[in-house]
């Protein structure tokens, strides 16, 4: 699928988000430009509020607001009620009532795919019901074969609501390549899993040891295992929501050791790939990748053995 093509499904399916987000960067305009351009048509957005509506942090909802996408819509020549038409109705507000944030946090997370909001909807009351990683720490293997190994993980969570019980962990192969799959836990077990083997993608349902009140912690593990030999060239994190304490080792065997390896991340919202840094493996064959309040977006480690 090309630029264009993915653009112009954008503008289809949405979300919101994505559509303003790509087409913002297709007409090449800064959100500075855009907030003068939107003044000079008599309404003011700020530069901050537009990043908002970029990110999916919020959506357009009062009435002034809504007029400002229709105004965007011209600025940014797309065709008229495309942008407006994906905001849809206003939320719910008052006492009681639950944001969808945390979805369009995983939704963003992952690149907005058109195949994820259905299964995102299927664990919707469990993602309603977020907790925060405090730690994370992974050692991902890579076999003699240059396949991927284990992939070894341990958590520190935290939840953010009373009566949380549950954990929605995503992973993500290649497209036709069933996607990793827990085969064993420390103070969890998985529960429903939804696979499409097609999008080499899964949402899988950690069930917690034990019942969570707000602010309580649980240190959790899995190891997940690939069930068809997959060459590894690189290995990453897509990360939702900031991460106290963000660990990654990648542990080549003896004959798979690599000649380059990089470092590098991608930030959302503002999806630009940064951090280029070149490492060499230790004693053990291990590459470390260490972050502290590691922000939303892709970490991820490159290797080449050519």
């Amino acid at each position: 699928m090309t630029q264009t093509d993915e653009f112009a499904e954008a503008l289809r399916t949405g979300p919101f988000c994505r559509a303003l987000s790509m087409a913002v960067q297709t007409r090449g305009l800064s959100l500075r430009q855009l907030h003068y351009r939107l003044r000079a048509r008599g309404t003011s957005v700020s530069t901050m509020t537009l990043s908002h509506w970029q990110s999916g942090r919020s959506v357009p909802e009062r009435e002034e607001s809504l007029r400002a996408v229709e105004i965007l819509e011209e600025v940014l020549a797309v065709q008229a009620g495309s942008l407006r038409g994906l905001i849809g109705t206003p939320r719910p507000r008052g006492r009681g009532v639950r944001s969808a944030m945390p979805i369009h946090r995983r939704h963003r997370a992952w690149g907005h795919p058109a195949f994820l909001p259905p299964l995102l909807e299927e664990f919707r009351e469990s993602l309603m019901k977020p907790v925060r990683k405090i730690e994370l720490h992974e050692t991902f293997h890579v076999r003699p074969d240059r396949c991927a190994g284990r992939l070894v993980v341990r958590e520190l969570v935290e939840a953010g609501q009373d009566r949380t019980r549950t954990v929605i962990l995503a992973a993500r192969s290649k497209p036709g390549v069933p996607p990793p799959v827990v085969v064993e836990g420390s103070g969890c077990r998985p529960g429903t899993v939804l696979a499409l083997d097609e999008e080499g993608f899964s949402l899988t349902e950690l069930v917690l040891d034990r019942t969570l009140g707000r602010g309580e912690r649980l240190a959790i593990g899995f190891v997940q295992e690939y069930p068809r030999p997959m060459v590894a060239e690189n290995h990453h994190r897509r990360i939702a929501e900031s991460v106290g304490q963000y660990h990654c080792e990648v542990v080549f065997a003896s004959r798979a050791e690599p000649v380059e390896c990089r470092t590098w991340r991608t930030r959302t919202p503002e999806n630009r790939t940064t951090g280029w840094i070149a490492v060499r493996p230790d004693d053990t064959r291990t590459v470390h990748v260490s972050r502290r309040n590691a922000a939303p977006g892709i970490h991820g480690l490159h290797w080449t053995w050519e």
